[in-house]
């Protein structure tokens, strides 16, 4: 049983991002970049590499910002119900986030931005960020590369309303395909969040299987 549980510990600790976990990937992923971009589908090389560009401009241009993309319910890992409520996930998303300005600092506050299917969530985007995003329309039918570029127009725009210039990048227009598909590097499933509980629960089986049938052994030999 000893060896057992040290097995699945060991299992455990190799797996990347389990240590900081805590049900909400992008919470994660946003603490130590400036974008989380859905599980499936991946999106374009292409497409992701023009918006990396674009926040990397829009930081050096003084309005640094942190963008989530969700595409579906396995995006918001245990929070599956805030998938068309794009506003509230980023009222908590944001609130997960007091990482970054533990010393709730205005001038360090967080820009949110979350794009889903159904519309834009934000925080902290200034008093014309309405207005910077009433032209831009998600491409819903394209999936991740259509959030994708209404996420770049977004961008460009919510930086500009609050007086730090930033071009809306060539990527960001044009139709997209539905069956589009992409070539982006794979990214981990949101199951690994969960994978340490089940390895547990699958030892700890295991090991009552074992006892059980050791005692009916010794039973039988009485």
């Amino acid at each position: 049983m000893r060896q057992l549980v040290a097995v699945v510990a060991a299992l455990a600790l190799a797996l990347p991002g389990v240590a900081l976990a805590d049900g909400d990937p992008a919470s994660d992923v946003l603490l130590s970049q400036d974008d989380f971009l859905p599980y499936a589908p991946p999106v374009s090389n292409r497409l992701e590499t023009a918006l990396k560009n674009e926040l990397r401009v829009a930081r050096t241009a003084g309005y640094p910002m942190k963008v989530a993309l969700i595409e579906s319910a396995n995006d918001l890992g245990a929070y599956p119900n805030l998938l068309t409520e794009p506003q509230r996930y980023a009222d908590l998303l944001v609130g997960e986030l007091r990482l970054l300005n533990p010393h709730n600092d205005p001038s360090k506050a967080v820009h949110l931005l979350v794009v889903t299917g159904v519309g834009f969530g934000g925080s902290n985007l200034g008093d014309g960020v309405d207005k910077a995003l009433a032209p831009i329309r998600i491409q819903a039918n394209a999936q991740s590369d259509g959030l994708v570029q209404a996420a770049m127009q977004a961008v460009a725009r919510i930086a500009s309303a609050n007086g730090h210039h930033v071009a809306t990048p060539s990527e960001a227009t044009g139709r997209l395909s539905s069956s589009h598909k992409s070539t982006s590097r794979h990214k981990s499933s949101p199951l690994v969040f969960a994978a340490p509980a089940l390895l547990l629960f699958a030892a700890l089986f295991v090991a009552g299987r074992v006892s059980a049938r050791r005692g009916r052994v010794g039973s039988n030999d009485g």
